[in-house]
């Protein structure tokens, strides 16, 4: 074989090589995301489905979920650039802003819409309104969190005076918040949707007040990331939100195969003993919860993750700080929704009607 033969041998034997030969898998960005509670529950199910089936993968990212327990320490964390997603919380943030602090970050994506807290009491309490509270003591979850504030609100809007007229509590979380009030600790407990959906999968029976007519549209969670983060990682947001706006959809189409996705991921979340069936039943009571308010409230809201205007405005309202605050604007923005929802909704549906439990 003569040296020119040679060489167009090498060179198809390289081609047909490089042809054959699997691309290098590119490696995933690690993206850290803090939202304000101490363990792992159904409240993050958005969160957690896209972690079962790859979405966050398939964004090119790495995600980790980390319980930072109270809202100034998501915000904190935020501002020290230790994770690049928070949860927002308006009652939290407003507040800060009427004090005149800088938020370290802006909300882009509205992972929960209005209203998820209620007020609950013994079955064979006397409390029957809101009203009936007063001089007794009210529970809440944390004064870290979002809870606290949003029930001195409702206490206000009843006209009596959260400092003065009632007591607050911090009872815990999930069950152990529930226990508080069976054993008589707090008259009232005022939690969220997802966490009374543990209490009630626990088997403790309660009775819910109703709610003052004129609550407004407000206590929607948002996904929250520096001005920076955004301008320079626009990318791994619309992917990171994309993947939430995934999980959010199965979660409504079909909560029992959220429930079951989020139990493969933290099994050691759910119940401890029972059959696999026991296990999806209770997750899926809180999660029926949580279901109906990941979309919006408004019918002709289509995108998922949209930010209602109106409803920073109610905020800004509920909390008396309408001199402080006249234009809310800047601390949210809908810029990165229409590319958020570019997916494939319909084959998310499908995926989770197609669900059916494993027989274990």
């Amino acid at each position: 074989m003569n040296r020119s033969s040679l060489l167009r041998l090498l060179t198809a034997t390289g081609a047909v090589l490089a042809l054959g030969a699997p691309a290098a898998a590119q490696p995933l960005e690690k993206i850290r995301f803090g939202y304000a509670q101490s363990s792992v529950s159904p409240i993050i199910i958005s969160y957690v489905v896209p972690q079962h089936f790859g979405w966050y993968k398939d964004e090119g990212l790495d995600v980790e979920i980390l319980t930072l327990g109270t809202n100034p320490a998501v915000m904190a964390t935020l501002a020290q650039g230790r994770i690049e997603f928070g949860v927002g919380v308006p009652s939290f943030q407003l507040p800060l802003v009427a004090k005149g602090e800088k938020l370290p970050a802006i909300n882009f994506f509205e992972y929960t819409y209005p209203f998820k807290w209620q007020v609950a009491v013994k079955p064979d309490s006397k409390v029957q309104r809101l009203q009936d509270l007063k001089g007794q003591v009210i529970g809440v979850s944390s004064f870290g969190v979002t809870d606290y504030p949003v029930g001195k609100a409702l206490v206000r809007l009843v006209n009596m005076n959260p400092e003065k007229d009632v007591q607050w509590l911090a009872v815990g979380q999930g069950v152990t918040a529930g226990q508080a009030l069976m054993r008589g600790n707090v008259a009232g407990l005022l939690y969220f949707d997802t966490g009374f959906g543990q209490i009630e999968a626990a088997g403790m029976n309660m009775r819910y007040l109703p709610l003052p007519n004129d609550v407004p549209k407000v206590g929607g969670l948002y996904i929250s990331a520096s001005r920076e983060v955004l301008e320079k990682k626009r990318k791994q947001a619309i992917g990171f939100a994309r993947a939430v706006a995934k999980g959010s959809l199965y979660t409504m189409e079909n909560p029992e195969a959220a429930a079951y996705a989020f139990l493969q991921v933290y099994p050691e979340a759910g119940p401890r003993g029972g059959s696999l069936a026991d296990k999806v039943k209770a997750v899926s009571v809180p999660v029926k919860k949580r279901a109906p308010i990941l979309k919006s409230y408004d019918s002709s809201v289509t995108d998922i993750g949209r930010i209602s205007p109106s409803e920073w405005k109610d905020e800004v309202e509920f909390l008396g700080l309408e001199e402080a605050i006249k234009d809310p604007s800047a601390f949210y923005t809908n810029e990165l929704i229409p590319e958020i929802n570019r997916f494939d909704k319909e084959k998310i549906r499908s995926m989770a009607r197609s669900f059916r439990l494993p027989a274990k």
